[in-house]
Protein backbone atom coordinates (compact mmCIF):
# COMPACT_ATOMS: atom_id res chain seq x y z
CA UNK A 1 0.00 0.00 0.00
CA UNK A 2 1.30 3.81 -0.72
CA UNK A 3 1.66 4.34 3.00
CA UNK A 4 3.31 7.48 2.94
CA UNK A 5 0.18 9.25 0.55
CA UNK A 6 -2.60 7.25 2.97
CA UNK A 7 -0.67 8.81 5.85
CA UNK A 8 -0.96 12.59 4.01
CA UNK A 9 -4.49 12.22 3.49
CA UNK A 10 -5.48 10.96 6.69
CA UNK A 11 -3.67 14.09 8.17
CA UNK A 12 -5.65 16.46 6.20
CA UNK A 13 -8.97 14.10 6.93
CA UNK A 14 -8.28 14.78 10.78
CA UNK A 15 -8.03 18.62 9.57
CA UNK A 16 -10.89 18.21 7.99
CA UNK A 17 -12.86 16.37 10.91
CA UNK A 18 -11.12 19.26 13.13
CA UNK A 19 -12.86 21.80 11.95
CA UNK A 20 -15.80 20.51 11.26
CA UNK A 21 -16.71 20.03 14.73
CA UNK A 22 -14.95 22.59 16.38
CA UNK A 23 -18.73 24.42 16.37
CA UNK A 24 -19.92 21.96 18.35
CA UNK A 25 -17.83 22.33 20.95
CA UNK A 26 -18.61 25.58 21.15
CA UNK A 27 -22.47 25.29 20.64
CA UNK A 28 -23.82 26.20 23.93
CA UNK A 29 -21.05 29.80 24.00
CA UNK A 30 -22.38 30.76 20.43
CA UNK A 31 -26.18 29.89 21.34
CA UNK A 32 -25.81 32.23 24.40
CA UNK A 33 -23.47 34.93 22.82
CA UNK A 34 -26.14 35.19 19.55
CA UNK A 35 -29.53 34.15 21.63
CA UNK A 36 -30.55 31.64 19.46
CA UNK A 37 -33.51 28.84 20.32
CA UNK A 38 -32.39 25.08 20.08
CA UNK A 39 -33.70 25.36 16.53
CA UNK A 40 -31.79 27.84 15.21
CA UNK A 41 -28.45 25.91 17.16
CA UNK A 42 -29.61 23.21 14.82
CA UNK A 43 -29.37 25.29 11.76
CA UNK A 44 -26.33 26.83 12.57
CA UNK A 45 -24.37 24.08 13.37
CA UNK A 46 -25.84 22.22 10.06
CA UNK A 47 -24.66 25.29 7.41
CA UNK A 48 -21.90 23.52 6.95
CA UNK A 49 -23.63 20.74 5.38
CA UNK A 50 -25.54 23.16 2.87
CA UNK A 51 -22.01 23.93 1.01
CA UNK A 52 -20.78 19.84 1.49
CA UNK A 53 -24.19 18.44 0.40
CA UNK A 54 -24.75 20.85 -3.10
CA UNK A 55 -21.25 20.70 -4.20
CA UNK A 56 -19.82 16.65 -3.91
CA UNK A 57 -21.65 15.76 -6.75
CA UNK A 58 -20.17 18.75 -8.79
CA UNK A 59 -16.70 17.88 -7.33
CA UNK A 60 -17.49 14.42 -7.65
CA UNK A 61 -18.07 14.85 -10.97
CA UNK A 62 -14.76 16.86 -11.85
CA UNK A 63 -12.75 14.30 -10.11
CA UNK A 64 -13.75 11.77 -13.14
CA UNK A 65 -12.82 13.95 -15.57
CA UNK A 66 -9.31 15.94 -13.88
CA UNK A 67 -6.72 15.50 -11.67
CA UNK A 68 -8.19 14.75 -8.22
CA UNK A 69 -4.94 15.73 -6.69
CA UNK A 70 -5.43 19.58 -7.68
CA UNK A 71 -8.97 19.50 -6.95
CA UNK A 72 -8.43 18.06 -3.22
CA UNK A 73 -5.98 20.72 -2.65
CA UNK A 74 -7.77 23.87 -3.79
CA UNK A 75 -10.66 22.58 -1.83
CA UNK A 76 -8.13 22.15 1.11
CA UNK A 77 -7.38 25.86 1.02
CA UNK A 78 -10.89 27.13 0.23
CA UNK A 79 -12.29 25.79 3.59
CA UNK A 80 -9.06 26.99 5.55
CA UNK A 81 -9.63 30.83 4.10
CA UNK A 82 -13.71 30.01 5.45
CA UNK A 83 -12.81 28.51 8.58
CA UNK A 84 -10.73 32.17 9.21
CA UNK A 85 -13.89 34.12 7.84
CA UNK A 86 -15.63 32.43 10.76
CA UNK A 87 -14.04 34.11 13.83
CA UNK A 88 -14.42 37.31 11.91
CA UNK A 89 -18.02 36.66 11.92
CA UNK A 90 -20.57 39.24 13.73
CA UNK A 91 -23.94 38.23 13.32
CA UNK A 92 -25.58 34.81 12.81
CA UNK A 93 -25.90 35.10 9.06
CA UNK A 94 -22.29 35.72 8.55
CA UNK A 95 -21.22 33.09 10.96
CA UNK A 96 -23.63 30.61 8.82
CA UNK A 97 -22.54 31.91 5.37
CA UNK A 98 -18.89 30.83 6.84
CA UNK A 99 -19.81 27.71 7.58
CA UNK A 100 -21.56 27.12 4.54
CA UNK A 101 -17.98 28.06 2.55
CA UNK A 102 -16.35 25.52 5.26
CA UNK A 103 -18.45 22.82 3.19
CA UNK A 104 -17.93 23.78 -0.16
CA UNK A 105 -14.00 23.64 0.31
CA UNK A 106 -14.64 20.06 2.24
CA UNK A 107 -16.25 18.86 -0.99
CA UNK A 108 -13.56 19.46 -2.88
CA UNK A 109 -11.86 16.60 -0.46
CA UNK A 110 -14.23 14.47 0.81
CA UNK A 111 -15.80 12.89 -2.11
CA UNK A 112 -12.19 12.22 -4.00
CA UNK A 113 -10.22 10.53 -1.75
CA UNK A 114 -12.10 7.16 -1.53
CA UNK A 115 -11.53 6.72 -5.46
CA UNK A 116 -8.16 7.95 -5.66
CA UNK A 117 -6.76 5.53 -2.98
CA UNK A 118 -8.85 2.77 -5.04
CA UNK A 119 -6.27 3.68 -8.03
CA UNK A 120 -3.24 3.05 -5.93
CA UNK A 121 -4.49 -0.10 -4.44
CA UNK A 122 -4.57 -3.50 -6.24
CA UNK A 123 -7.58 -5.44 -4.13
CA UNK A 124 -11.06 -4.26 -2.42
CA UNK A 125 -8.90 -5.88 0.73
CA UNK A 126 -6.25 -3.61 0.05
CA UNK A 127 -8.28 -0.57 -0.15
CA UNK A 128 -10.82 -1.37 3.00
CA UNK A 129 -7.28 -1.46 4.79
CA UNK A 130 -6.05 2.15 3.42
CA UNK A 131 -9.75 3.35 4.33
CA UNK A 132 -9.19 2.06 7.78
CA UNK A 133 -6.55 4.12 8.49
CA UNK A 134 -7.89 7.19 6.73
CA UNK A 135 -11.05 7.27 8.34
CA UNK A 136 -8.78 6.99 11.88
CA UNK A 137 -9.08 10.98 11.15
CA UNK A 138 -12.73 11.13 11.82
CA UNK A 139 -13.01 10.11 15.53
CA UNK A 140 -9.62 11.50 16.30
CA UNK A 141 -10.58 14.37 14.23
CA UNK A 142 -13.82 15.10 15.87
CA UNK A 143 -12.62 14.59 19.00
CA UNK A 144 -10.16 17.15 18.75
CA UNK A 145 -12.45 19.31 17.89
CA UNK A 146 -14.48 19.27 21.10
CA UNK A 147 -11.24 18.42 23.31
CA UNK A 148 -8.61 21.16 21.70
CA UNK A 149 -11.93 23.58 21.01
CA UNK A 150 -13.48 23.24 24.30
CA UNK A 151 -10.19 24.07 25.95
CA UNK A 152 -9.22 27.00 23.75
CA UNK A 153 -12.34 28.20 23.22
CA UNK A 154 -12.72 28.75 27.04
CA UNK A 155 -9.37 29.91 27.48
CA UNK A 156 -8.78 32.08 24.36
CA UNK A 157 -12.53 32.87 23.40
CA UNK A 158 -14.24 31.38 20.41
CA UNK A 159 -13.11 33.45 17.77
CA UNK A 160 -9.01 32.58 18.09
CA UNK A 161 -10.40 29.04 17.63
CA UNK A 162 -11.23 29.57 14.49
CA UNK A 163 -8.44 31.05 13.61
CA UNK A 164 -5.69 28.94 14.75
CA UNK A 165 -7.77 26.18 12.72
CA UNK A 166 -7.54 27.97 9.44
CA UNK A 167 -3.26 27.88 9.34
CA UNK A 168 -2.61 23.71 8.76
CA UNK A 169 -4.92 24.01 5.88
CA UNK A 170 -2.95 26.12 4.49
CA UNK A 171 0.75 24.73 4.69
CA UNK A 172 -0.57 21.34 4.13
CA UNK A 173 -1.87 22.05 0.73
CA UNK A 174 1.61 21.84 -0.52
CA UNK A 175 1.57 18.16 0.14
CA UNK A 176 -0.68 17.33 -2.92
CA UNK A 177 1.77 18.19 -5.01
CA UNK A 178 4.32 15.42 -3.93
CA UNK A 179 1.71 12.75 -4.11
CA UNK A 180 1.45 10.37 -7.36
CA UNK A 181 -1.13 10.29 -9.64
CA UNK A 182 -3.53 7.40 -9.38
CA UNK A 183 -4.16 4.56 -11.76
CA UNK A 184 -7.89 5.09 -13.31
CA UNK A 185 -9.79 1.75 -13.75
CA UNK A 186 -10.73 2.02 -16.84
CA UNK A 187 -9.33 0.84 -19.99
CA UNK A 188 -7.99 3.41 -22.37
CA UNK A 189 -10.49 3.46 -25.12
CA UNK A 190 -12.80 3.84 -21.84
CA UNK A 191 -10.74 6.66 -20.44
CA UNK A 192 -11.03 8.37 -23.63
CA UNK A 193 -14.84 7.80 -23.52
CA UNK A 194 -16.03 9.00 -20.39
CA UNK A 195 -15.90 12.76 -20.67
CA UNK A 196 -18.31 12.58 -23.35
CA UNK A 197 -20.41 10.25 -21.32
CA UNK A 198 -22.14 13.15 -19.33
CA UNK A 199 -23.79 13.71 -15.51
CA UNK A 200 -27.25 12.00 -16.22
CA UNK A 201 -25.97 8.85 -17.45
CA UNK A 202 -23.82 8.74 -14.37
CA UNK A 203 -26.55 9.37 -12.02
CA UNK A 204 -28.91 7.24 -13.95
CA UNK A 205 -25.95 3.81 -13.65
CA UNK A 206 -26.43 4.85 -9.91
CA UNK A 207 -30.24 5.03 -9.38
CA UNK A 208 -29.81 1.60 -11.55
CA UNK A 209 -28.37 -0.16 -8.56
CA UNK A 210 -29.90 -1.44 -5.90
CA UNK A 211 -27.33 -2.44 -3.92
CA UNK A 212 -25.99 0.94 -4.02
CA UNK A 213 -29.44 2.76 -3.63
CA UNK A 214 -30.01 0.11 -0.32
CA UNK A 215 -26.64 1.35 1.01
CA UNK A 216 -26.59 4.79 0.10
CA UNK A 217 -30.36 4.73 2.27
CA UNK A 218 -28.54 3.06 5.12
CA UNK A 219 -25.82 5.70 5.51
CA UNK A 220 -28.94 8.34 5.42
CA UNK A 221 -30.08 7.27 8.56
CA UNK A 222 -27.01 6.36 10.22
CA UNK A 223 -25.70 9.52 9.36
CA UNK A 224 -28.86 11.28 11.20
CA UNK A 225 -27.99 9.73 14.00
CA UNK A 226 -24.54 10.20 14.46
CA UNK A 227 -24.91 14.24 13.43
CA UNK A 228 -27.91 14.61 15.73
CA UNK A 229 -25.74 12.63 18.48
CA UNK A 230 -22.83 15.02 17.98
CA UNK A 231 -25.44 18.72 17.58
CA UNK A 232 -26.14 17.84 21.22
CA UNK A 233 -24.14 15.57 23.36
CA UNK A 234 -22.15 18.30 24.84
CA UNK A 235 -25.60 20.03 25.94
CA UNK A 236 -26.88 16.39 27.41
CA UNK A 237 -23.67 16.30 29.41
CA UNK A 238 -24.30 19.59 30.75
CA UNK A 239 -27.68 18.36 31.82
CA UNK A 240 -26.24 15.79 33.69
CA UNK A 241 -24.14 17.91 36.04
CA UNK A 242 -20.98 18.04 33.85
CA UNK A 243 -19.70 21.35 32.27
CA UNK A 244 -19.82 22.44 28.78
CA UNK A 245 -15.59 22.12 28.89
CA UNK A 246 -15.92 18.62 30.29
CA UNK A 247 -18.23 17.13 28.80
CA UNK A 248 -16.50 18.21 25.46
CA UNK A 249 -13.30 16.93 27.00
CA UNK A 250 -14.83 13.29 27.54
CA UNK A 251 -16.51 13.03 24.58
CA UNK A 252 -13.59 13.97 22.71
CA UNK A 253 -11.50 10.89 24.87
CA UNK A 254 -14.19 9.19 23.76
CA UNK A 255 -13.93 9.42 20.18
CA UNK A 256 -10.41 9.82 19.97
CA UNK A 257 -10.28 5.81 21.74
CA UNK A 258 -13.08 4.60 20.16
CA UNK A 259 -12.36 5.89 17.11
CA UNK A 260 -8.83 4.27 16.78
CA UNK A 261 -9.80 1.01 18.09
CA UNK A 262 -13.21 0.87 16.14
CA UNK A 263 -12.10 1.86 12.59
CA UNK A 264 -8.70 0.16 12.80
CA UNK A 265 -9.98 -2.60 14.62
CA UNK A 266 -12.68 -3.22 12.83
CA UNK A 267 -11.16 -2.42 9.12
CA UNK A 268 -8.59 -4.58 9.39
CA UNK A 269 -10.29 -7.76 11.21
CA UNK A 270 -13.36 -7.34 8.12
CA UNK A 271 -10.19 -7.15 5.67
CA UNK A 272 -8.89 -10.37 7.08
CA UNK A 273 -11.81 -12.63 6.67
CA UNK A 274 -12.25 -10.92 2.95
CA UNK A 275 -9.12 -12.09 1.84
CA UNK A 276 -10.58 -15.80 2.62
CA UNK A 277 -13.96 -15.67 1.24
CA UNK A 278 -15.36 -15.76 -2.65
CA UNK A 279 -17.41 -12.58 -2.13
CA UNK A 280 -15.87 -9.88 -0.12
CA UNK A 281 -17.49 -7.45 -0.88
CA UNK A 282 -20.91 -8.74 0.58
CA UNK A 283 -18.45 -9.94 3.62
CA UNK A 284 -17.96 -6.33 4.19
CA UNK A 285 -21.26 -5.49 4.27
CA UNK A 286 -22.90 -8.23 6.28
CA UNK A 287 -19.99 -6.93 8.90
CA UNK A 288 -21.50 -3.20 9.02
CA UNK A 289 -24.67 -4.29 9.62
CA UNK A 290 -24.22 -6.33 12.41
CA UNK A 291 -21.91 -3.96 14.18
CA UNK A 292 -24.17 -1.26 13.36
CA UNK A 293 -26.98 -3.30 15.21
CA UNK A 294 -25.07 -3.77 17.76
CA UNK A 295 -24.57 -0.42 18.59
CA UNK A 296 -28.46 0.45 19.03
CA UNK A 297 -28.94 -0.58 22.48
CA UNK A 298 -25.42 1.38 23.97
CA UNK A 299 -27.25 4.58 22.25
CA UNK A 300 -30.75 4.24 23.62
CA UNK A 301 -29.19 3.89 27.41
CA UNK A 302 -26.98 6.62 26.15
CA UNK A 303 -29.62 9.28 26.27
CA UNK A 304 -31.78 7.46 28.66
CA UNK A 305 -29.25 7.81 31.44
CA UNK A 306 -29.53 10.09 34.77
CA UNK A 307 -26.38 9.36 35.96
CA UNK A 308 -23.11 10.95 33.67
CA UNK A 309 -20.73 7.89 34.32
CA UNK A 310 -23.56 5.33 32.86
CA UNK A 311 -24.29 8.04 29.74
CA UNK A 312 -20.13 8.06 28.97
CA UNK A 313 -20.13 4.23 29.22
CA UNK A 314 -22.90 3.81 27.04
CA UNK A 315 -21.25 6.39 24.42
CA UNK A 316 -18.15 4.50 24.66
CA UNK A 317 -20.01 1.33 23.44
CA UNK A 318 -22.31 2.44 20.92
CA UNK A 319 -19.02 4.78 19.17
CA UNK A 320 -16.90 1.80 19.35
CA UNK A 321 -19.50 -0.71 17.46
CA UNK A 322 -20.57 2.42 14.82
CA UNK A 323 -16.81 3.41 13.69
CA UNK A 324 -16.10 -0.04 12.98
CA UNK A 325 -18.25 -0.66 10.54
CA UNK A 326 -17.19 2.91 8.63
CA UNK A 327 -14.02 2.00 6.35
CA UNK A 328 -15.86 -1.44 5.26
CA UNK A 329 -18.89 0.46 4.17
CA UNK A 330 -16.95 3.18 1.79
CA UNK A 331 -15.27 0.62 0.80
CA UNK A 332 -18.47 -0.95 -0.68
CA UNK A 333 -19.11 1.80 -2.27
CA UNK A 334 -16.07 2.39 -4.04
CA UNK A 335 -16.13 -1.22 -4.88
CA UNK A 336 -19.43 -0.99 -6.59
CA UNK A 337 -19.58 2.51 -7.76
CA UNK A 338 -20.21 2.51 -11.77
CA UNK A 339 -16.86 2.24 -14.04
CA UNK A 340 -15.38 5.63 -14.57
CA UNK A 341 -18.03 7.17 -12.08
CA UNK A 342 -15.96 6.28 -8.41
CA UNK A 343 -15.81 10.11 -7.99
CA UNK A 344 -19.67 10.84 -8.75
CA UNK A 345 -20.59 8.08 -6.59
CA UNK A 346 -19.19 9.13 -3.95
CA UNK A 347 -20.45 12.74 -4.54
CA UNK A 348 -23.82 11.43 -4.58
CA UNK A 349 -23.43 9.66 -1.51
CA UNK A 350 -22.38 12.26 0.30
CA UNK A 351 -24.97 14.87 -1.26
CA UNK A 352 -27.48 12.04 -0.25
CA UNK A 353 -26.25 11.93 3.52
CA UNK A 354 -25.53 14.93 4.26
CA UNK A 355 -28.70 16.44 2.92
CA UNK A 356 -31.05 13.90 4.70
CA UNK A 357 -29.25 13.12 7.47
CA UNK A 358 -26.07 15.34 8.59
CA UNK A 359 -28.47 18.19 7.86
CA UNK A 360 -32.06 17.40 9.14
CA UNK A 361 -30.30 15.40 12.44
CA UNK A 362 -29.50 18.29 14.00
CA UNK A 363 -32.69 20.30 13.05
CA UNK A 364 -34.82 17.85 13.44
CA UNK A 365 -33.60 16.70 16.81
CA UNK A 366 -33.29 20.56 18.08
CA UNK A 367 -36.88 21.04 16.44
CA UNK A 368 -38.08 18.06 18.75
CA UNK A 369 -36.64 19.26 21.53
CA UNK A 370 -38.32 22.88 21.43
CA UNK A 371 -41.52 20.71 20.94
CA UNK A 372 -41.20 17.76 24.02
CA UNK A 373 -39.64 20.14 26.38
CA UNK A 374 -36.87 16.94 26.56
CA UNK A 375 -33.65 16.35 24.76
CA UNK A 376 -33.56 12.90 26.42
CA UNK A 377 -36.83 12.19 24.69
CA UNK A 378 -35.74 13.81 21.16
CA UNK A 379 -32.31 11.77 20.97
CA UNK A 380 -34.33 8.37 21.32
CA UNK A 381 -34.84 9.25 17.61
CA UNK A 382 -31.59 8.46 16.44
CA UNK A 383 -31.73 4.84 18.20
CA UNK A 384 -34.75 4.45 15.73
CA UNK A 385 -32.22 5.81 12.70
CA UNK A 386 -29.79 3.66 14.03
CA UNK A 387 -31.49 0.68 13.87
CA UNK A 388 -33.18 1.28 10.53
CA UNK A 389 -29.45 1.61 8.86
CA UNK A 390 -28.23 -1.62 10.10
CA UNK A 391 -31.79 -3.45 8.99
CA UNK A 392 -31.47 -1.72 6.02
CA UNK A 393 -27.52 -2.99 5.50
CA UNK A 394 -28.63 -6.60 6.33
CA UNK A 395 -30.90 -6.45 3.18
CA UNK A 396 -28.26 -4.38 0.94
CA UNK A 397 -25.54 -7.17 2.18
CA UNK A 398 -27.93 -10.38 0.36
CA UNK A 399 -27.61 -8.00 -3.27
CA UNK A 400 -24.15 -5.91 -2.97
Amino acid sequence: MPIVAILFLTAVNLLNYFDRYIVQAVEPTITAEFALTNTEAGYLVSAFVLGYFIFSPVFGFLGDRFDRRWIMAIGLVGWSIATAMTAMATTVGGFGLARVLVGVGEAGYGALVPPYLKGRVKSTSDLNRALSIFYVAIPVGAALGYVAGGQVAANFGWRNLFLFAAIPGLALALGFLMLRPEVREQSTELRAEVPSRGLLPGLRLIARSPALCLVIIGYVLNTYALNGVAAFVVRHGTSLGLSAADASTYFGLILVVTGLLGTLGGGFLCSRRADKVSDPVAHLMRFVAWSTLLGVPFLAVCFLAKDSSLFLGACFMAELLIFAGVAPLNSVIAARAPDGYGALTQGVAIFAIQLFGGFLGPVTIGALTDMTGSLSLAMQGTSVALFLSGYIWWRASKIV
